[in-house]
């Protein structure tokens, strides 16, 4: 670890990889959309802010409305050089207090931030209880009973690997366009103080997968569902048979992975000007 910045990032013009952090109520999602306030959008206002012409930032995947990410990645090419310590507080003092680029690194000029994605990883956090909460309702799904956190244990392991994953995905374009079959290497249900979370990693996911997992565990948790309805759903293949989707405000994206050799040779800039290896 040093504190010396990346010096390849003021001798020319590069791409940048940013990681990024935001509270996904106050927005319509990540997309830039006409007439709404998004992610994006701002992203790219920032950049424009600084550099004068309009600069395009391409995110590793699309979260809607409400979604939340405490590690989202885009990339951009920078219009001219700019020393990374420098452009990651400029482009913080350019962004709402809901959003917060954390982190930022020169890569190669054909590193994608959505194509060169290896893997994703999300979480959807839920409180139980019966005081339904008033200052954590953004940031949580609210259950007023406990959930049988081992018998959605033993649900979730049947998700795990690759399935064909139709019942999971609200979006009908997706059979034709891409296919439903994804592998989801990591399924954790995990207790906190308050209640569950359901953490997942895969290599992609469909539209609402997540969610409409997490429905599906959380019924199972609930008793409404067992074990072997949940083999069910996943073997019908049908959008029908799983349920309910949670809403966006418990989901979580936290990170996105990529090969390391994929992001070439330099160092991750960091809030505090550090350069990390």
């Amino acid at each position: 670890m040093t504190c010396a910045p990346d010096r390849r990032a003021i001798d020319r013009a590069v791409r940048v990889l940013l990681t990024v952090a935001y509270d996904g109520a106050p927005f319509a999602g990540w997309q830039r959309q006409r007439g709404e306030d998004t992610v994006q959008e701002r992203l790219e206002t920032a950049f424009a802010r600084l550099f004068g012409t309009p600069v395009h930032v391409e995110g590793a995947g699309r979260t809607d409305a409400g979604v939340h990410a405490l590690a989202q990645r885009a990339h951009a090419d920078l219009p001219r050089p700019w020393p990374l310590p420098a452009l990651l507080r400029a482009l913080n003092a350019n962004l709402p207090p809901s959003i917060a680029v954390r982190a930022v690194r020169v890569v190669p000029d054909d590193l994608h931030a959505r194509f060169d994605a290896r893997a994703k990883r999300y979480v959807y956090r839920i409180l139980c209880g019966p005081r339904r909460p008033v200052h954590a309702r953004a940031w949580f799904h609210f259950e007023p009973v406990p959930l049988d956190v081992d018998a959605m244990r033993r649900a979730a392991a049947l998700l795990v690997g690759e399935h064909d994953f139709a019942s999971f995905a609200t979006n009908p374009g997706y059979p034709r366009r891409y296919g439903t079959v994804r592998r989801i290497t990591h399924l954790h249900v995990r207790r906190h103080r308050r209640g569950v979370d359901i953490a997942v990693q895969g290599d992609g996911f469909l539209y609402n997968q997540v969610r409409t997992m997490a429905g599906a565990l959380r019924d199972v948790g609930r008793g409404r569902r067992t074990v072997a309805d949940l083999a069910a759903i996943l073997a019908a293949r049908d959008r029908r048979a799983a349920g309910a989707t949670l809403p966006a405000h418990g989901l979580y994206l936290l990170s996105v992975l990529y090969r390391r050799d994929r992001l070439g040779p330099g160092g991750e800039t960091r809030e505090g000007a550090r350069t990390v290896q």
